[in-house]
């Protein structure tokens, strides 16, 4: 009986342990949260969990977490300009510095858009901006719709990765303060449906 008791009271403090880890990571490290729009599909979908990485400085090519220039809240989208570039597209292609972003087409598909409660089709591939590649979609004309932006210091110029659907980066609401970043998106704990099986999301997956 006795030997029951020790492992309980062991027990007790491995889970206090282990909560306390939780704590200090999330004050130190991470923040949970849920995504609250599809500006960013298919890389994440509106209902998401994930993680914001609280140490991170935005770069080119990472999803910021920063405050909305105008409003109360938070935006949430992919950094794709910097202080001191400049950013357009033209026809089908996104240029910085007057050069165009790679992109490798993948496929096509049909997607319901929870925001607007509508089906569309969207036509998704690669993207090389940064160090990195991620997924991004393009509507039937394939235009990213990026009017010409010269980013001073200080600034971003934040892009989601559905590009056909312009309300929830700078295209709407301009360039955002690097310096009122919260972070940056790296992980996501539990996806949700809503993607073709090839370019479906699975739980507790790294994010590009």
């Amino acid at each position: 009986m006795g030997a029951i008791r020790s492992g309980l009271g062991c027990l007790s403090w491995v889970g206090a342990i282990f909560i306390v880890i939780a704590l200090l990571l999330k004050v130190l490290l991470f923040d949970m949260a849920e995504v609250g729009h599809n500006g960013m599909a298919p890389t994440l979908l509106r209902g998401e969990r994930v993680l914001i990485n609280k140490r991170t400085t935005p770069t080119l090519g990472s999803i910021a977490v920063c405050q909305h220039p105008t409003e109360d809240g938070w935006v949430v989208a992919r950094v794709a300009a910097t202080g001191g570039m400049t950013i357009n597209s033209f026809g089908t292609e996104l240029f910085i510095d007057g050069k165009p972003v790679d992109y490798n087409g993948g496929g096509s598909s049909s997607f319901y858009n929870a925001d607007t409660d509508r089906t569309v089709q969207v036509t998704w591939g690669d993207e090389y901006l940064g160090t990195g590649k991620h997924r991004i979609f393009l509507g039937e004309n394939r235009r990213h719709h990026v009017e010409k932006t010269e980013v001073p210091a200080g600034k971003l110029y934040l892009l989601g990765d559905y590009r056909g659907y312009m309300g929830q980066d700078s295209r709407a609401y301009g360039l955002v303060d690097a310096s009122s970043c919260r972070g940056t998106i790296v992980f996501r704990m539990s996806p949700v449906e809503g993607l073709e099986p090839e370019i479906s999301h699975g739980y507790l997956e790294l994010i590009q």
